[in-house]
């Protein structure tokens, strides 16, 4: 019982620092949408940004889930 609240917390902690960074990551090519120079690499960045934070979360979820 213990041990799956610990796992729980411990997975919520992965999945909030995950959250964290990906947003991190995101703040550079958001800043250029804002500033208007956006770029095509700007476009990859977001979508393997979010591409890689969707499949980790999902992951991640599961394991609390369990």
């Amino acid at each position: 019982m213990i041990a799956m609240n610990l796992k729980r917390i411990f997975f919520s902690i992965i999945f909030g620092i995950l959250n964290i960074t990906a947003l991190a990551f995101l703040m550079s090519p958001i800043m250029a949408i804002v500033n208007r120079q956006f770029q095509e690499s700007d476009l990859y960045q977001i979508i393997l940004v979010v591409t890689i934070t969707l499949v980790l979360d999902v992951g991640t979820f599961q394991q609390i889930q369990n």
